[in-house]
């Protein structure tokens, strides 16, 4: 609540997405709130991230399209290396046009906001400094964001480097590039440039891509990139980078040997750190390592006033996670009571193309956990509006209890995918079950019917147990037109969706 000794109610380190939504709800709320950011409003998602990354991905998706349009009857267009040089052009205007129409610093004010640009740094618990100031307030929100690894790689920072941070100050698209790293950052970027007329060449430590997201879907995926033409290589540690006769060369560990790789220019994406440099954390007993700003269940750090969320945390570095994360924050300061955060709706997405989307339980960490589990799926090639757009790569993948039809998990990969995993965050986030994914109305032709049919898949397994093929058997040839409908009521109406499941199994209409 309120509290009048100190300067402010909340003082909030960081513009980003976190900040700003945490801002407008704690000032809405009637609290004295100061938003202070060092750089530009927006944080990374607006300025190095979400934004500038998804115009290069449309852009390349364009430059395929038309390389690709033989398949769909019509002449198909060169686009150049050369020519791709307006597409991160237009990634510098979608910039520019998106920080132009942005009204956050607005919006922060109209609910009574005060916002401030510089440094702070703590003092003592209760006290900033900035600018030769001493600030004080009751509660303290951190969220500054992170920022790009930069691997521990011989040679690497000589040699020069790209990050999310400074590749789309680029002019040109280079002739060769090696991407650093398999995670969503390094696969959309790999792709794009490749899709743009780079040859490129993607290295991952590990023994495969995305290995937080479905491994059998990601494994498809991976088809899908070496299919347009991207050199993957797995188990691939860079060992050292030089630059030689103006290129740059790297060598890499692949077995018991090596190899090297020549390229024009390094992309690095192999993870990023919390921004706590010159906070000076300590002073308000604020713990925290390399990857992570410590925090408990309530998103409250190891000072009893100070809380942190966003990339802070570490564990999901995404801005709709952020902006989550900061709506409990701020219930937590102001209101009585503590909302814990347990992550149970964690969704994702990475938008190559096709995009892989994510939410709750993997396979793999569904056994880890001993927890059983059915699989549902669907492929879009089955999908007739992923068929008229010759989109027919990918499928819904369902993980649920097979009795109930709890959903435990749901992975896609496919056109779309992102925005198709809306309904399935909704359904697990209020226990929604396959059931009613399967009876709800699906706008037809639409690529959400895939999501429909995978749900419908739980029918159908139901449908194959012994004990209700001979309780659908015994109703059906027990049935009278009026009466007996009326007598079975609702347990009817659930029977209907097993009674479709089996005509499916049977090969009946």
């Amino acid at each position: 609540m309120p509290d009048r000794k100190h300067d402010y109610d909340i003082i909030i380190l960081g513009g980003g997405s976190a900040g700003i939504v945490a801002g407008v709800m704690a000032g809405g709320l009637g609290m004295r709130v100061l938003l202070i950011e060092k750089g530009k409003m927006g944080g990374e998602c607006l300025n190095t991230g979400c934004v500038p990354s998804k115009a290069l991905l449309h852009a390349a998706k364009v430059a395929h399209t038309m390389r690709t349009a033989a398949q769909i009857g019509l002449p198909a267009a060169t686009v150049s290396r050369e020519d791709a040089a307006g597409a991160l052009r237009h990634v510098r205007e979608t910039i520019a046009a998106v920080r132009e129409a942005d009204a956050t610093e607005q919006l922060l004010r109209d609910n009574g906001v005060e916002i401030r640009h510089g440094d702070a740094r703590f003092l003592y618990g209760h006290t900033l400094e900035m600018n030769g100031y001493a600030l004080t307030a009751a509660n303290f929100i951190l969220t500054t964001g992170s920022h790009p690894v930069v691997p521990d790689i011989a040679g690497l920072r000589e040699a020069g480097f790209w990050t999310n941070q400074t590749v789309f100050d680029m002019e040109a698209v280079p002739e060769s590039l090696l991407v650093i790293g398999g995670g969503p950052n390094g696969v959309e970027m790999a792709q794009a440039f490749a899709r743009l007329g780079s040859r490129v060449t993607l290295v991952q430590k590990g023994d495969r891509l995305l290995p937080r997201d479905d491994s059998e879907l990601t494994k498809e995926l991976e088809g899908h990139l070496r299919g347009e033409g991207i050199d993957i290589r797995l188990n691939a540690p860079v060992l050292a980078v030089r630059r030689e006769d103006g290129r740059r060369v790297a060598t890499i560990r692949q077995g018991a040997g090596t190899s090297e790789v020549a390229c024009d220019e390094v992309f690095v994406a192999v993870g990023r750190a919390p921004n706590v440099a010159g906070l000076n954390l300590e002073a308000a007993g604020v713990a925290y390592d390399a990857e992570r700003v410590t925090t408990d269940a309530n998103l409250r750090t190891t000072a009893p006033h100070i809380y942190a969320c966003g990339d802070l945390l570490g564990e999901y570095q995404f801005s709709h996670m952020a902006e989550h994360e900061a709506k409990i924050v701020v219930r937590n300061i102001v209101f009585p009571g503590r909302s814990r955060e347990t992550f149970r709706i964690d969704p994702w997405a990475t938008f190559t193309d096709p995009e892989l989307a994510h939410l709750g339980l993997t396979e793999d960490e569904a056994r880890a956990r001993g927890i059983a589990y059915e699989v549902y799926a669907q492929p879009f090639a089955q999908n007739d509006r992923a068929l008229t757009d010759n989109v027919p790569q990918g499928r819904v993948k369902v993980l649920a209890q097979g009795l109930t039809g709890k959903i435990l998990g749901v992975h896609i990969l496919g056109p779309s995918a992102g925005e198709l995993m809306q309904e399935w965050i909704l359904a697990v986030q209020h226990g929604h079950s396959l059931r009613d994914i399967a009876d709800m109305i699906h706008v037809y032709p639409t690529l959400s019917m895939a999501c429909q049919h995978a749900a419908q898949r739980w029918y159908e397994r139901q449908a194959r147990q012994p004990a209700v093929e001979k309780a659908l058997d015994a109703y059906v040839n027990a049935i009278r037109p009026r009466q007996a409908a009326l007598a079975w009521g609702a347990a009817g109406t659930a029977l209907v969706g097993v009674a479709v499941g089996l005509a499916r199994r049977r090969g009946k209409p």
